[in-house]
C-alpha cells in the first residue's frame, strides 16, 4: 500500500493507492494523446472529451491552490480575506491583474514598514464580469486594515475586508467560493475561460510538504474520505483512496 501526504498546515491531504505495483501504475503518458505501458510497450491513445478534460483540469488547479493556501494561512491575527470588485461589468483578464498589481503597490507604499504575502484568486460570474479574493497576511501579529481605505486603494468599485479567526480550513472555505453558484455545487466552473490563471502568490508563499508513507493520523482528525477503482480494459487495477485531516478537529470517531 502506497501513501503520498500533503502537509498543509494542520490540514493532511492523503492519496493511499492499495496495490502499489498494480498495472494502472505502469501506464506512462507519451504526450497529451498518448499513454505507454511500461513492461509490455503497448500504447493507447488517450480518449479526449474537451468539456470533460477542461473541467477536470480546473478542479485539479483548484485543489492545488486550496493546498497552497492551507499551507500558509490559518485565520491568524495577521491575515485578511479581501474581495475587490467593480462597477462596471469588466471581462477583461489582463486589465483585472493589471489593476490588481496597481493596487498591491499602493498598498506597499502606504504601508512601507510591512511586509506582505498574498494569494489572489480570480473568480466570474455568470454575466462574465471578473473579481478577485485576496488572502493578505504580513509580518506582524495583527493586522487590520479599513474596508474603506481598501477601498481607495483600489478604486474599482466595492470592496469587502474580513478576518477569517473562525476557519480552521480557509483553502476549502475559498474553494467553495471559485467552485459552487450558491447552491450549486460545481457550477461556476463552466465560466472560466480556457487557458485563464486563476490564482497567482507572491514570493514568499510556501508550497506543502509532500510525505511519503503512511502518517498513521489517528481518524478521530478525519474529515472527508473517498474512494474510487482505477480500470483498464474493464479490468480493476487499483483502488485509489482520498483522505483529508484537520488537526484542528476531533470527530469523535
Amino acid at each position: 500500500m502506497y501513501h503520498k501526504n500533503y502537509v498543509c498546515g494542520h490540514v493532511i491531504e492523503t492519496t493511499v493507492l492499495e496495490a502499489v505495483n498494480g498495472a494502472a501504475l505502469n501506464w506512462r503518458k507519451l504526450d497529451k494523446d498518448t499513454m505507454i505501458n511500461v513492461e509490455t510497450g503497448e500504447v493507447k491513445e488517450i480518449q479526449h472529451n474537451a468539456n470533460r478534460d477542461s473541467k477536470e483540469s480546473l478542479r485539479q488547479t483548484i485543489k492545488k491552490l486550496r493546498m497552497i493556501i492551507n499551507a500558509n494561512f490559518f485565520g491568524a491575527e495577521n491575515e485578511l480575506f479581501i474581495t475587490l470588485t467593480y462597477a462596471e461589468n469588466m471581462q477583461d483578464t489582463k486589465r483585472l491583474y493589471r489593476d490588481f498589481d496597481k493596487f498591491m503597490k499602493k498598498l506597499k507604499r502606504r504601508f512601507k514598514d510591512l511586509r506582505f504575502e498574498y494569494i489572489a484568486c480570480i473568480e466570474p460570474q455568470e454575466r462574465g464580469a471578473w473579481h478577485i479574493h485576496l488572502l493578505l497576511k504580513a509580518d506582524t501579529e495583527e493586522l487590520y486594515i479599513e474596508n474603506e481605505l481598501i477601498a481607495d486603494l483600489w478604486g474599482q468599485g466595492f470592496t469587502k475586508t474580513q478576518r477569517l479567526l473562525q476557519v480552521d480550513n480557509v483553502g476549502a472555505y475559498l474553494s467553495a467560493y471559485l467552485i459552487n453558484d450558491g447552491d450549486k455545487k460545481g457550477q461556476r466552473l463552466h465560466y472560466y475561460p480556457s487557458g485563464v490563471n486563476i490564482y497567482r502568490c507572491s514570493k514568499g508563499i510556501k508550497k506543502p510538504a509532500v510525505v511519503i508513507g503512511d502518517m498513521c493520523i489517528d481518524d478521530k482528525h478525519k474529515v472527508y474520505e473517498k474512494s474510487f477503482d482505477i480500470v483498464v480494459d474493464d479490468e480493476v487495477v487499483n483502488r485509489v483512496t482520498l483522505r483529508q485531516y484537520n488537526l484542528l478537529r476531533d470527530t469523535g470517531r
